[in-house]
């Protein structure tokens, strides 16, 4: 288990380091819909026998029980994945914690879906039952020909495949919207309540998109219809990160015909998602290797990439997530908010107390921690250590003390 963790590490501290050094991503700008809180969840969605558990399989494979370590299987369909950054594994080396608890992803398996589910067909109840319990989807995508695996529709198709699965969760929206735009306008016409008013306004304006076509998620949004939106936890509301699986075959030659047009169909229909290519069957090689000199030197042989680092990430940065730590020799734990987050809201994902007793937050980043020779005196000599007030910004890396009254 060790090993696996310093392979890990090991792993992403190269890609960290080189990505600080480019230029700063674009700060998200307006309200964001959905509210992730600091345990984070996933669904695998796709068609039947696309790739999903095997996905899953690989993911769960990743969270091996261990000592100080928070994460674990969950139950055959869910699992928590540990966030490779290599910032809270140096901290854990410099502070050598009681307790480690690095950020994790909670990642579920969720059944097959056929055309028709929003209505009931196939699992489809309990497939968007599942849906509706995560904050964002991973949405396999065959691009892979086996005539040993049978298409749910008889023949591969991506694009086919991603016109029912998003259509099946605009239809299911619409279902919700229309449900609640009856039950709010019949209350509207009694009243001239404002809010009720703009409520039912908004439920208008949301059915209208949906039956254009539109995501919920590629919407112009104003704060306050965002507040009212995220309470309904529409589907296609949540981010998505488009993954495509392709064949080995393909993968070793570095191309696979499917990938530019389902680009093109993300392009138009989910303007700004990620899309990751990736083989499942490839990765499954790569994971089934336990020793880490092997499994570079089968990376290396191959001249390929493994991309379920870069998978596990997405997860994150789709759902516009940062990091902090608290850091101590008792525990070492890395804390996980949507950017933008104020200090006392960063407190009360720590403890609702935190935030209601807010006095100050006491931080220094964690660049500055590890340039000053990792200590806090040091940081305090340069003037690196700050304390901030109550509308200070948590910036990703941030590592904080709060004040507060109990």
């Amino acid at each position: 288990m060790k090993g696996f963790i310093e392979f890990i590490c090991g792993l992403c501290k190269q890609t960290y380091r080189m990505g600080k050094k480019k230029k700063a991503a674009k700060e998200v700008e307006g309200p964001v819909l959905g509210r992730p809180g600091n345990a984070v969840k996933i669904g695998i969605v796709g068609l039947p026998n696309v790739g999903k558990s095997t996905l899953f399989n690989i993911l769960s494979g990743m969270s091996v029980p261990a000592e100080n370590y928070s994460f674990c299987t969950i139950d055959p369909t869910s699992a928590k994945v540990p966030l490779p950054d290599p910032r809270f594994h140096e901290l854990v080396e410099i502070f050598h914690p009681k307790k480690r608890y690095p950020a994790t992803l909670t990642v579920h398996d969720i059944a097959g879906l056929v055309r028709g589910a929003h209505e009931g067909a196939g699992l489809g109840n309990e497939f968007l039952s599942n849906i509706a319990a995560t904050d964002g989807i991973f949405h396999v995508v065959r691009a892979f020909g086996d005539k040993r695996i049978e298409h749910v529709d008889g023949d591969v198709d991506p694009i086919r495949d991603l016109d029912t699965i998003s259509s099946e969760l605009r239809l299911k929206d619409l279902q919700i919207c229309n449900a609640q735009y009856e039950k709010m306008s019949k209350l509207a016409g009694r009243t001239n309540d404002k809010q009720q008013l703009f409520e039912v306004a908004l439920l208008e304006k949301v059915i209208n998109h949906l039956e254009n076509e539109q995501d919920v998620k590629s919407g112009k949004w104003v704060s306050e219809e965002v507040d009212i939106l995220n309470t309904y936890n529409l589907f296609s509301a949540k981010p998505v990160t488009y993954l495509v699986n392709v064949s080995k075959k393909a993968w070793l030659k570095k191309g696979a015909k499917w990938v530019k047009p389902i680009k093109k169909w993300v392009k138009a229909n989910s303007k700004g998602s990620k899309i990751i290519p990736f083989s499942a069957k490839f990765e499954q090689e790569y994971a089934d290797i336990q020793d880490p000199e092997e499994k570079a030197a089968f990376l290396a042989e191959h001249d390929v990439p493994s991309h379920f680092e870069k998978i596990i990430w997405a997860g994150y940065k789709t759902l516009s997530l940062i990091h902090f730590f608290t850091v101590g020799t008792d525990e070492v734990k890395c804390w996980t908010v949507r950017k933008g987050t104020k200090a006392p809201q960063a407190a009360g994902t720590i403890h609702s107390d935190f935030e209601k007793g807010f006095i100050c937050a006491k931080t220094m980043a964690y660049e500055d921690f590890i340039e000053s020779g990792a200590t806090e005196a040091a940081c305090k000599a340069n003037g690196t250590y700050r304390q901030e007030g109550r509308n200070y910004v948590t910036k990703d890396g941030d590592i904080f003390h709060f004040a507060f009254n109990s």
